[in-house]
């Protein structure tokens, strides 16, 4: 079982007694002053989810003497979990990590199940590993998160709430972030519990990634909002697998969170990322809900997948 603080005020205390810290730029900038000296400071973004990342981590580990005994901490947003567990799991074989997520997403999501990835050109998590750490969440970070960020968060949240009655009735009420945390890490926890590494259960999370990871490489946008558009025209690909009445009321419970967009996506483009994912066997796999926490696996030849997606844009 992963250990998991939700506002317990442990944070400082693990990152003090980790051998190295691991942040990035934006977070550095902000909480920096209050960082042990220990401490490896890469660049922000997905653009630095690499191997050189995790080159530079592993020489500061080095540096600083870490020994197999030790332990490290990620602190920061998704990215950072990503990169520096991966370090921490290669790193003379694997060392133990934590993680202090400082995004909404990262808190509700990414820091747990244990999944550590890097990028390679244009395929998202080419290279990883699976490597649970410690996690101390402390909502208290979202304070000083821009709100793109925010909205990303929420885009992972409200997928979430897709596969869990409970949660997707709390949605539609009044928004307390603490809560939704809660729920999120609860209904993660249960399905990674059944399903480590990600052969059944856990595909269920990847509802809108299909789609969601091409439109963020070809975008930009961040990952949790692309997880939104990727929800939306995956539906709308998918409609007619779907019960006629829960496919608007999807369509209308996305819109509030995601406003209306005029997408050019190259659907080729998106075909061809599409095609690199982990999850396909037979096609190009995709992951759609026919009631909320009933979800359900098609598989599309590449032709189809380009038809469908030019049709749902």
């Amino acid at each position: 079982m992963q250990k998991i603080a939700i506002n317990s005020g442990g944070e400082m205390n693990e990152i003090y007694r980790s051998a190295l810290v691991v942040t990035d730029e934006n977070v550095n900038r902000i909480y920096g002053g209050m960082l042990p000296q220990n401490k490896c400071v890469i660049g922000a973004g997905e653009a630095n989810k690499t191997l050189l990342s995790v080159e530079k981590i592993a020489a500061a580990m080095i540096k600083c003497g870490v020994k197999r005994s030790d332990r490290i901490t990620a602190f920061g947003g998704g990215m950072i979990g990503d990169v520096a567990g991966f370090a921490a799991s290669v790193y003379m074989r694997g060392i133990e990590w934590s993680f202090v997520p400082t995004t909404l997403l990262a808190m509700a999501d990414s820091c747990v199940g244990g999944k550590t990835a890097v990028n390679v050109g244009l395929v998202k998590n080419a290279i990883g590993s699976f490597s649970l750490p410690d996690v101390f969440i402390e909502t208290k970070y979202l304070n000083t998160l821009p709100r793109r960020e925010y909205e990303s968060g929420m885009g992972e949240i409200v997928k979430m709430s897709l596969l869990d009655p409970l949660l997707y009735e709390f949605m539609q009420g009044k928004f307390n972030a603490e809560t939704a945390i809660k729920h999120c890490v609860r209904l993660k926890s249960a399905i990674v519990e059944k399903d480590m590494y990600d052969h059944g259960a856990r595909k269920a999370l990847n509802l809108g990634h299909t789609v969601g990871h091409a439109v963020e490489v070809l975008s930009g946008m961040p990952h949790g909002t692309s997880v939104l558009v990727g929800l939306r025209l995956e539906l709308l690909m998918l409609r007619d697998y779907i019960p006629h009445n829960f496919f608007y009321e999807l369509q209308a419970y996305i819109n509030k969170y995601l406003p209306e967009l005029r997408y050019n996506f190259d659907a080729e483009a998106v075909a061809v990322i599409a095609m690199s994912d982990k999850k396909n066997v037979d096609g190009i796999s995709i992951m759609y809900p026919v009631s909320i926490g009933e979800i359900r696996e098609a598989a599309l030849d590449r032709r189809t997948f380009i038809r469908l997606l030019r049709e749902a844009m």
